[in-house]
Formats: structure tokens, sequence, C-alpha cells
């Protein structure tokens, strides 16, 4: 069974959006004391490795400190891969 380009694409974009996803519960874990979910932690770094580069440029246009300290840039990437993914699985 062929899957077509626009279906692999669609799926690594949606799995995009799930690893953000798990960085914020990781992140809000830390903050309430979870141990293993130190940023120290090796699949942490590598975790962050692969969604900083999404979110990076995304904190740059909405910087947390306009918002209240609230950091809105998981919301708007994950949406926005949404649509990107739904783009992608019309192909």
């Amino acid at each position: 069974m062929s899957l077509s380009i626009g279906i692999l694409l669609a799926q690594a974009t949606q799995a995009l959006a799930t690893l953000i996803f798990i960085d914020v519960v990781v992140s809000w874990a830390w903050m309430a004391g979870i141990r293993g979910a130190s940023p120290y932690q090796p699949w942490v770094r590598m975790l962050r490795r692969i969604t900083e580069p999404i979110l990076a440029p995304i904190r740059r246009l909405l910087p947390a400190q306009g918002m209240g300290g609230l950091d809105l840039s998981p919301m708007l990437a994950i949406l926005l891969l949404q649509v990107i993914a739904g783009v992608f699985a019309r192909l």
C-alpha cells in the first residue's frame, strides 16, 4: 500500500505539532517540580532541538513580555502546522 507524498508530509507535520504539545507539557511538568522533565535530561534536550527551530521565529514575532509573560508561540505553531498539514493532505 503506497501513500502519497502529500499524506506523508501531512503526517510529518502532525508529528511536529504533537512534539510541540509534548514540549509544552514537559515544561509544565518541570515547573510543577517533576525531576524527569528537567531541561538537562537528554530526551528533553533532543525534544527542544526539534521544536525550538519552529518556535523561535514565532517567539521573535510574539514576545512573551507583551503578553504578560504568557508564551503563545506553541499554540500558534500548532495552529499553523495543522493548516499546513491540511494543505499537504489535499496534495
